[in-house]
This record gives structure tokens, C-alpha cells and sequence, in this order.
């Protein structure tokens, strides 16, 4: 009887750190990326990572005190504070979760990754947030911000999927 209340414990504590992995990696991913940039890159410079896409992506480092993709440049400590309520409440969350919830943990781990990479760690170290990634036609980004929009669209899917599936158990139980 011991082992099963001790199973019991350690399931919900093994799916709650697929949250921290996933934000883990996220973060990694991000601090080395930048680093890569501060130290290989001067600020302004542009790299055409290869011929063909020339028109369509490159690397350009740029500097930003705001908000992802540059908007509200001076809110710098708002988003400080802002990313730690934001983590506390994901953390809490995270907790709270069936253990089945593989999919929301990752779409968390992934914006709390990313909100700690460019708002918990580089604002308050740097004063503003590396971003290199420049798909044209779209303003200067970074891994963090891709986190963060990516845990953003699986959430929105998710979301759509539990929507539909309710929609469907509803009518069946209407139905029959």
C-alpha cells in the first residue's frame, strides 16, 4: 500500500516538471543564442545567412527596451514586474494541472521560458533584449519571443480542440 500512495505523489510531481524542462531549454536556447550575437556581431551589423534567402531572412542584431517586436519601448519595468507575476501565476498553475496535461505544460514551459529570457534576465542584467532573428516584413525578433508566441499558438489550438470536443460531447448527450 506504501508504494502506491508513493506512485501516486510522484506522478503529479514528474508531470509538473515538464514545465520547468520545456522553460529550461527555452531559456538555454535564448542566453546562448544572444551570447552568440553580443559577442560575434556588432550592434547594427547584418549577416546574410545564405544567398537564397537574402530577401526573405537574415541575421541583424538590434538592441530593444520594449515589448516584443519593439512595441512600447518604454515600459522596460513594467515588463519586469509584469514577467514575474506572469511566472508566479504560471508556476501556481503549472500545480493545479491534471497530470494528462502534457500539452498546456509545454505551451507554459515555453512562455515562462521566454518571458524569463528577455524580461527577468536580460532587462534587469542589460537594460534591454538582444534580437537578431529578422524575417522581413517583420520587425526583429528573438528565441524568446518565438518561445513565447509558439507557447501562444499551442495554447490557441489547444483551446480550439477543447472547445470542439465539448461542442461534440454536448450534442451527443442532447442527441441520445
Amino acid at each position: 500500500m506504501t508504494s502506491q500512495a508513493s506512485t501516486r505523489s510522484i506522478a503529479p510531481l514528474r508531470s509538473q516538471l515538464l514545465l520547468y524542462l520545456v522553460a529550461a531549454l527555452a531559456i538555454v536556447l535564448d542566453q546562448y543564442t544572444k551570447t552568440l550575437v553580443r559577442t560575434g556581431m556588432v550592434v547594427g551589423e547584418t549577416i546574410i545567412v545564405h544567398p537564397s534567402l537574402r530577401n526573405v531572412f537574415d541575421l541583424t542584431y538590434t538592441t530593444n527596451t520594449g515589448a516584443a517586436f519593439g512595441m512600447f519601448k518604454s515600459g522596460g519595468p513594467v515588463f519586469i514586474v509584469l514577467a514575474a507575476v506572469v511566472v508566479a501565476v504560471i508556476i501556481y498553475y503549472n500545480r493545479e494541472l491534471p497530470a494528462q496535461q502534457r500539452w498546456l505544460r509545454v505551451a507554459l514551459g515555453l512562455q515562462m521560458g521566454g518571458a524569463i529570457g528577455n524580461n527577468l534576465i536580460d532587462r534587469p542584467l542589460r537594460g534591454s533584449v538582444v534580437d537578431f532573428l529578422h524575417v522581413h516584413y517583420w520587425p526583429v525578433f528573438n528565441v524568446a519571443d518565438s518561445c513565447i508566441s509558439i507557447g501562444v499558438v499551442i495554447m490557441g489550438l489547444l483551446m480550439i480542440h477543447e472547445a470542439r470536443t465539448e461542442t461534440k460531447t454536448n450534442n451527443f448527450e442532447v442527441e441520445g
